[in-house]
């Protein structure tokens, strides 16, 4: 493997210039770096093999996700260690912050197979089907086992922000948007033929939903070193929306609203990830909803690119090097690709470059390491 400036030595994370550079204050020497989700196989191993950490399997049953003040003995124990290596990883791969996302449970059923990116065939994925869910009718949504938040579902928050190195903060999220557990609690057939027969019951759906998201962040924003609400919640596919830009409007981002104005009441960002082309509701999200910076930018549908003469004066621009790139080019070509990015995106700030979705465990680990290493030069 070609010799890499990461991981750093002697990091030295400025989540202030960050920031400022999110906003427009700024034009840092280079753009800083973000990402939304690293899948577990890209962390394992960069930290076994490049930082000397013993992994920390989140599989084996120390209820590592529970993030509740309740865990107790080895599950603390190793609960701490997991959390502390997840640090360690943003430090030294040259991040301003930590992002990490949590949710309370939602019960739903889903689909689910071996990842075959993962040659030990111990992972599986899991998708939402696309037929129905636990709430097709009145009776469904009465009885079904709505969430309630509370103070103990923010343990693995507070254990974070306590522990983060000088200079870090932290970023956050309710896992998962309203439209996102929408479709996985009414499935997407039923929620499409439910917006033209019973948009009561859609209402009461993301009503019940948007109120939980409210109160979880009420809670996350009383976390001293969070920076910023980097909520996810994809609209669209390759040509649109997943549904009408005017439904849109009317069921999910009226709560988008409302969280982007608590977050900014409260000193804090609101960053949106949402995938696909969603054009159509993009002056909706920047005037109205006010997110402060867009994450998801694919080649041929949304391109990052061709984003920052758009909106580049107006909202941050956060990732954009296109996944089917990131996966498959070979690393010379992967570097020219990443160089012509930072060229067009990075003057004037308001850019973080980073994977233009998630890093997925199909990356190959030599082309995020290289993207990364390109983008400090």
């Amino acid at each position: 493997m070609e010799k890499l400036r990461v991981p750093l030595d002697r990091p030295k994370p400025d989540i202030d210039r960050f920031m400022a550079a999110m906003r427009g204050e700024v034009e840092p020497e280079r753009p800083p770096l973000v990402e939304y989700i690293i899948d577990n196989k890209l962390l394992r191993w960069i930290e076994e093999n490049l930082l000397g950490i013993q992994w920390i399997d989140v599989f084996d049953g120390a209820g590592l996700w529970e993030g509740k003040s309740a865990l107790t003995g080895e599950n603390r124990d190793a609960a701490f260690r997991w959390y502390d290596n997840f640090i360690q990883f943003w430090y030294r791969m040259g991040y301003d912050f930590v992002r990490m996302e949590m949710m309370p449970a939602y019960p739903a059923d889903s689909l689910l197979t071996a990842d075959t990116a993962d040659e030990t065939g111990a992972v599986q994925r899991s998708w939402q089907k696309l037929s129905t869910g636990p709430i097709g009718g009145w009776e469904d949504f009465e009885r079904y086992p709505w969430p309630e938040v509370g103070e103990s579902d923010f343990f693995m928050h507070r254990y974070i922000c306590d522990h983060l190195p000088e200079g870090m903060g932290f970023i956050s999220c309710h896992a998962g948007g309203i439209y996102e557990h929408t479709v996985r609690l009414m499935g997407y057939e039923n929620l499409c033929i439910s917006l033209i027969r019973n948009r009561d019951l859609v209402r009461a759906v993301t009503d019940r939903l948007g109120e939980i998201i409210l109160s979880y962040n009420r809670h996350l924003l009383e976390i001293d070193g969070l920076v910023a609400v980097f909520q996810g919640d994809d609209y669209g596919y390759n040509t649109q929306t997943l549904v009408s830009p005017e439904d849109l409007r009317t069921f999910f981002l009226p709560w988008h609203k409302k969280c982007a104005r608590q977050a900014h009441e409260n000193g804090r960002a609101y960053f949106l990830h949402t995938c696909g082309k969603i054009d159509a509701i993009m002056e909706d999200l920047i005037e109205d909803v006010r997110i402060d910076g867009k994450h998801s930018f694919m080649e041929g549908v949304a391109p990052v690119r061709e984003a920052k003469g758009k909106y580049g004066d107006r909202i941050a621009l956060l990732g954009g090097i296109d996944m089917d790139v990131l996966s498959r080019a070979k690393t010379p070509d992967l570097r020219t690709y990443v160089r012509d990015v930072i060229d067009r995106c990075a003057p004037g700030g308001r850019f973080a470059i980073g994977a233009g979705n998630s890093v997925p465990s199909y990356i190959p680990v030599h082309n995020y390491l290289a993207m990364i290493d390109e983008s400090l030069r």
